[in-house]
Protein backbone atom coordinates (compact mmCIF):
# COMPACT_ATOMS: atom_id res chain seq x y z
CA UNK A 1 0.00 0.00 0.00
CA UNK A 2 3.32 2.40 0.63
CA UNK A 3 4.81 1.75 -2.72
CA UNK A 4 1.27 2.38 -4.19
CA UNK A 5 0.79 6.09 -2.34
CA UNK A 6 4.64 6.83 -2.90
CA UNK A 7 3.75 6.29 -6.72
CA UNK A 8 1.12 8.51 -7.03
CA UNK A 9 2.59 10.57 -4.80
CA UNK A 10 5.77 10.79 -7.92
CA UNK A 11 3.29 11.00 -10.46
CA UNK A 12 1.47 14.19 -8.77
CA UNK A 13 4.33 16.10 -8.39
CA UNK A 14 5.45 15.43 -12.50
CA UNK A 15 2.32 16.76 -13.55
CA UNK A 16 2.56 19.67 -11.45
CA UNK A 17 5.62 20.75 -13.16
CA UNK A 18 5.64 23.56 -15.98
CA UNK A 19 5.57 21.83 -18.76
CA UNK A 20 8.49 23.59 -20.18
CA UNK A 21 10.64 22.54 -17.25
CA UNK A 22 9.28 18.89 -17.67
CA UNK A 23 9.88 18.94 -20.86
CA UNK A 24 13.48 20.08 -20.97
CA UNK A 25 13.87 17.18 -17.95
CA UNK A 26 12.77 14.56 -20.93
CA UNK A 27 14.99 15.86 -23.35
CA UNK A 28 18.14 15.71 -20.76
CA UNK A 29 16.88 12.02 -20.14
CA UNK A 30 17.00 11.64 -23.52
CA UNK A 31 20.88 12.86 -23.87
CA UNK A 32 18.94 15.69 -26.69
CA UNK A 33 20.06 19.17 -26.19
CA UNK A 34 18.59 22.57 -27.00
CA UNK A 35 19.99 24.27 -29.99
CA UNK A 36 20.92 27.96 -28.76
CA UNK A 37 18.53 30.30 -30.41
CA UNK A 38 21.63 33.09 -30.72
CA UNK A 39 24.11 30.39 -32.46
CA UNK A 40 21.35 30.05 -35.42
CA UNK A 41 20.68 33.98 -35.13
CA UNK A 42 24.19 34.88 -35.63
CA UNK A 43 24.77 32.15 -38.65
CA UNK A 44 21.77 33.71 -40.54
CA UNK A 45 23.31 36.97 -39.68
CA UNK A 46 26.50 35.87 -41.29
CA UNK A 47 25.22 34.06 -44.45
CA UNK A 48 22.82 37.37 -45.02
CA UNK A 49 26.13 39.83 -44.84
CA UNK A 50 27.91 37.18 -47.23
CA UNK A 51 25.09 37.21 -49.62
CA UNK A 52 24.70 41.11 -49.54
CA UNK A 53 28.44 41.69 -50.18
CA UNK A 54 28.43 38.93 -53.46
CA UNK A 55 25.60 40.57 -55.00
CA UNK A 56 27.38 44.49 -54.08
CA UNK A 57 30.27 43.11 -55.52
CA UNK A 58 28.41 41.59 -59.12
CA UNK A 59 26.75 44.96 -58.69
CA UNK A 60 29.80 46.77 -59.25
CA UNK A 61 31.21 44.44 -61.69
CA UNK A 62 28.08 45.26 -64.04
CA UNK A 63 28.20 48.88 -63.20
CA UNK A 64 31.53 49.17 -64.32
CA UNK A 65 31.37 46.90 -67.21
CA UNK A 66 28.19 49.01 -68.44
CA UNK A 67 30.73 52.62 -67.89
CA UNK A 68 33.25 51.23 -69.65
CA UNK A 69 30.61 50.07 -72.57
CA UNK A 70 29.39 54.04 -72.40
CA UNK A 71 32.38 55.54 -72.13
CA UNK A 72 33.56 53.57 -74.84
CA UNK A 73 30.98 54.05 -77.68
CA UNK A 74 31.20 56.66 -80.31
CA UNK A 75 34.95 58.04 -78.95
CA UNK A 76 36.50 60.51 -81.69
CA UNK A 77 39.86 59.54 -83.00
CA UNK A 78 42.70 61.70 -82.80
CA UNK A 79 45.95 61.85 -85.20
CA UNK A 80 48.92 60.73 -83.24
CA UNK A 81 50.65 64.05 -83.23
CA UNK A 82 47.42 65.44 -82.55
CA UNK A 83 47.73 68.63 -79.62
CA UNK A 84 45.22 67.67 -76.90
CA UNK A 85 43.69 70.47 -74.99
CA UNK A 86 40.35 70.61 -73.01
CA UNK A 87 39.02 73.40 -70.69
CA UNK A 88 35.91 73.05 -68.83
CA UNK A 89 33.64 76.31 -69.45
CA UNK A 90 35.23 78.89 -66.20
CA UNK A 91 38.31 77.93 -66.39
CA UNK A 92 40.91 80.22 -67.27
CA UNK A 93 43.02 80.06 -70.71
CA UNK A 94 45.73 80.41 -69.05
CA UNK A 95 45.49 77.47 -67.14
CA UNK A 96 45.80 75.57 -70.60
CA UNK A 97 49.17 77.68 -71.71
CA UNK A 98 50.71 76.36 -68.29
CA UNK A 99 50.39 72.85 -68.81
CA UNK A 100 51.55 73.77 -72.41
CA UNK A 101 54.62 74.92 -71.11
CA UNK A 102 54.95 72.41 -67.78
CA UNK A 103 54.49 75.12 -65.20
CA UNK A 104 52.50 72.71 -63.35
CA UNK A 105 54.57 70.27 -61.42
CA UNK A 106 52.70 67.10 -61.89
CA UNK A 107 52.17 65.05 -58.12
CA UNK A 108 52.20 61.73 -59.74
CA UNK A 109 51.69 60.05 -62.89
CA UNK A 110 50.66 56.69 -64.98
CA UNK A 111 52.03 54.58 -67.83
CA UNK A 112 49.90 53.06 -70.45
CA UNK A 113 52.10 51.98 -72.52
CA UNK A 114 50.93 48.29 -73.33
CA UNK A 115 47.69 48.04 -72.09
CA UNK A 116 44.59 47.27 -73.83
CA UNK A 117 41.71 49.32 -73.49
CA UNK A 118 39.69 47.95 -70.80
CA UNK A 119 42.80 47.75 -68.62
CA UNK A 120 43.67 51.60 -69.40
CA UNK A 121 39.98 52.56 -68.23
CA UNK A 122 40.67 50.32 -65.12
CA UNK A 123 44.10 52.02 -64.40
CA UNK A 124 43.13 55.64 -65.57
CA UNK A 125 39.74 55.40 -62.79
CA UNK A 126 41.65 54.09 -59.74
CA UNK A 127 44.76 56.61 -61.00
CA UNK A 128 42.28 59.82 -60.93
CA UNK A 129 40.25 58.46 -57.67
CA UNK A 130 43.39 58.08 -55.34
CA UNK A 131 44.67 61.60 -57.02
CA UNK A 132 41.11 62.88 -55.81
CA UNK A 133 41.69 61.22 -51.97
CA UNK A 134 45.49 62.45 -51.60
CA UNK A 135 43.88 66.16 -53.27
CA UNK A 136 46.70 66.08 -56.16
CA UNK A 137 45.87 68.99 -58.25
CA UNK A 138 47.71 68.25 -61.23
CA UNK A 139 48.90 64.75 -63.02
CA UNK A 140 50.40 63.46 -66.01
CA UNK A 141 48.94 60.47 -67.77
CA UNK A 142 51.96 58.80 -70.38
CA UNK A 143 48.82 57.09 -73.08
CA UNK A 144 51.77 57.30 -75.53
CA UNK A 145 51.42 58.50 -79.87
CA UNK A 146 50.42 54.93 -81.11
CA UNK A 147 51.63 56.04 -84.28
CA UNK A 148 52.94 52.21 -84.87
CA UNK A 149 50.11 50.06 -84.18
CA UNK A 150 47.17 48.66 -86.41
CA UNK A 151 44.38 51.32 -85.26
CA UNK A 152 46.25 54.52 -84.37
CA UNK A 153 46.89 56.75 -81.32
CA UNK A 154 43.91 54.19 -80.07
CA UNK A 155 44.98 54.91 -75.98
CA UNK A 156 45.34 58.66 -76.31
CA UNK A 157 42.06 58.94 -78.17
CA UNK A 158 40.47 56.96 -75.09
CA UNK A 159 41.92 58.78 -72.92
CA UNK A 160 40.91 61.98 -74.64
CA UNK A 161 37.54 60.76 -74.50
CA UNK A 162 37.32 59.57 -70.59
CA UNK A 163 39.06 62.70 -69.31
CA UNK A 164 36.22 64.63 -70.52
CA UNK A 165 33.74 62.82 -69.27
CA UNK A 166 35.11 63.11 -65.70
CA UNK A 167 33.75 65.82 -63.96
CA UNK A 168 36.87 66.35 -61.18
CA UNK A 169 38.60 66.73 -64.67
CA UNK A 170 39.06 70.90 -65.24
CA UNK A 171 41.50 70.63 -68.50
CA UNK A 172 44.45 68.73 -69.87
CA UNK A 173 46.85 69.97 -72.28
CA UNK A 174 48.87 67.70 -74.27
CA UNK A 175 52.62 67.70 -72.46
CA UNK A 176 55.91 69.94 -73.16
CA UNK A 177 58.41 67.61 -75.01
CA UNK A 178 60.67 66.99 -72.17
CA UNK A 179 57.71 65.44 -70.66
CA UNK A 180 56.60 63.02 -73.30
CA UNK A 181 54.81 65.74 -75.75
CA UNK A 182 52.24 64.69 -77.68
CA UNK A 183 52.54 61.24 -76.33
CA UNK A 184 51.70 62.35 -72.80
CA UNK A 185 48.73 64.40 -71.64
CA UNK A 186 48.92 67.15 -68.30
CA UNK A 187 45.52 66.93 -66.34
CA UNK A 188 44.05 69.64 -63.89
CA UNK A 189 41.81 68.54 -61.00
CA UNK A 190 39.10 69.84 -58.99
CA UNK A 191 40.25 71.45 -55.68
CA UNK A 192 39.61 68.71 -52.88
CA UNK A 193 37.91 70.24 -49.62
CA UNK A 194 41.05 70.02 -47.40
CA UNK A 195 42.47 72.58 -50.10
CA UNK A 196 39.22 74.68 -50.20
CA UNK A 197 39.70 75.07 -46.77
CA UNK A 198 42.58 75.95 -46.87
CA UNK A 199 42.17 78.89 -49.33
CA UNK A 200 39.41 79.60 -47.16
CA UNK A 201 41.51 80.27 -44.42
CA UNK A 202 44.59 82.16 -46.40
CA UNK A 203 41.76 84.35 -47.85
CA UNK A 204 40.20 85.43 -44.68
CA UNK A 205 43.36 85.93 -43.21
CA UNK A 206 44.20 88.75 -45.80
CA UNK A 207 41.47 90.22 -45.61
CA UNK A 208 41.94 91.13 -41.81
CA UNK A 209 45.43 91.85 -42.88
CA UNK A 210 44.03 94.60 -45.13
CA UNK A 211 41.70 95.85 -42.95
CA UNK A 212 44.37 96.38 -40.56
CA UNK A 213 46.27 98.09 -43.08
CA UNK A 214 43.46 100.60 -43.71
CA UNK A 215 43.10 101.72 -39.86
Amino acid sequence: MSDDNDFAKMLAEEHSLPEDISFAHAMREEGIQKIKQDKVEKKSQLLDKETAKVRQEAAVTDRKEAELEASSAFVPMVDPNEVLSFRREGVQPFVLTKLKKGEYIEADYIDLHGKTVEDAYTLVMRFLEHARREEFRCVLIIHGKGAKGPQKALLKSYTAHWLRQIPDVLAYHSAPEWKGGTGSVMVILKKGDKMKAVNREEHARRQVSRSANWK
